[in-house]
Parts: C-alpha cells; sequence; structure tokens
C-alpha cells in the first residue's frame, strides 16, 4: 500500500535551510595559525612521534590535505612550531626585563621569569628537547636544531644588549649562550627529577656567579 503524502509537504519539499551565515573559508595565514597551534598540543600531549600530518589535522579540524597544502613537509611544519617557542620567548624575555635597570638586575630578572615559566609548561619544555633530539636523528634535520639554539642564544643577546653594565662585563650573546646552556640544564634536570627546591637553589647560585662576571655582586 502506497503512504499518502499530506498536501501540506509535496514529496520535493526540500529541508529547511538553517538561518545565520556560512562558514568562512579561512585565509592562508588563519590556516597555518591553526596547524601550527594543532602542532604543538599534539606534541605536548601525545610526543612528537605521534605528530604525525594525519593527527595534526585532526587536531585542527581540517582536511590532511591542508596540511600538506600549507607547509611542504614536516620539516616546515615544526620550523613553524619552533617560531611559534621562539616567539613566546621572546615575550617572556621582554615582561621579565621591563623596569630593569642595568644588565646585573636583567640577569637576576630574566632567569626568575624563565624559571616559572618552565615550572608552569612542563610539556612545551618537553616537546623542545624532542625537537631537538629528533632533528639531530633524523638525517638531513641537522638545520632545525641550529635554529632552535641560535634563536634562544639570539633573543636572549638582543634583550641584553639595551641594558647597561656597571664595570667589565662579557659580550652579550657570549653571556646569553652562557645564560641559555646554564638554563638548559637546569630545565632538563628539574623535568627528570621534579625537584623544584634544588632548581631554585641552584638558580640562585647561578644568578650570583654571573651577576659577579659581569662586575656586579649579588
Amino acid at each position: 500500500m502506497t503512504k499518502c503524502i499530506p498536501a501540506s509537504q509535496p514529496a520535493s519539499a526540500e529541508p529547511p535551510r538553517r538561518r545565520g551565515r556560512p562558514p568562512q573559508a579561512l585565509g592562508p595565514d588563519q590556516r597555518r595559525r591553526k596547524l601550527i597551534e594543532a602542532a604543538m598540543r599534539v606534541i605536548v600531549r601525545d610526543g612528537l612521534a605521534a605528530a604525525s600530518t594525519r593527527a595534526v589535522a585532526a587536531e585542527a579540524g581540517m582536511n590532511q590535505a591542508m596540511v600538506h597544502y600549507s607547509f611542504p613537509g614536516k620539516n616546515a611544519l615544526l620550523g613553524a612550531v619552533l617560531d611559534e617557542i621562539h616567539t613566546g620567548i621572546a615575550e617572556v624575555l621582554a615582561r621579565s626585563l621591563d623596569g630593569a635597570g642595568s644588565l646585573s638586575d636583567g640577569v637576576a630578572r630574566v632567569a626568575q621569569a624563565y624559571w616559572a615559566y618552565t615550572v608552569e609548561t612542563p610539556g612545551l619544555q618537553r616537546m623542545q628537547y624532542e625537537l631537538t633530539l629528533y632533528a639531530l636523528n633524523t638525517p638531513g634535520h641537522a638545520d632545525l636544531a641550529r635554529r632552535q639554539y641560535q634563536g634562544y642564544v639570539a633573543a636572549l643577546g638582543q634583550a641584553f644588549e639595551a641594558l647597561p653594565a656597571a664595570g667589565a662585563c662579557p659580550d652579550r650573546h657570549l653571556l646569553a649562550g652562557i645564560c641559555v646552556a646554564a638554563m638548559d640544564g637546569l630545565i632538563l634536570q628539574h623535568l627528570a627529577t621534579g625537584d623544584r627546591a634544588a632548581g631554585e637553589a641552584q638558580l640562585r647560585l647561578l644568578v650570583h656567579a654571573l651577576q659577579s662576571q659581569i662586575g656586579v655582586s649579588a
């Protein structure tokens, strides 16, 4: 038996359309930003090995083809992630040095601010070490590790350049390199042991030693 269709609703009637504006397509810059943020979330949560283009696309709510359209390869995506990390570090440095009256004061402020940032973002810190090891262990990717650490030193060296020093002082970029190397060890040790008190005690000793080298004892 054929089912009757009420006259008020013909068989060819279209389903009612949803009101409102249709979602706008993301522009290239917005799409890149969304993919970079998605990649960082995946790496922090699941590790670098899990950050396939498929996983990043799923995290961003996009088609996998959009990752390849936005970035020539995984190395390019990781390079963009690294640039985002450098930007975040530069912002931490700028805030910490606001109001610093001398290089000695700046060293102390940077050390304290970056240590606090480290304690608050353990996943982000682990991600940076994963990026380093990935770059060093993957043929053709050593430039990523080089860019990573050159970026750290450059950001800190530029921040130190604007601060006056009392007495003898090493080259600002040399000082920045020493600071990065020392903080790198403290951060890795903290991630491995979870001993925050020990890290803070070591940080105070480090700051005192650096201040002594630039002409002012803490």
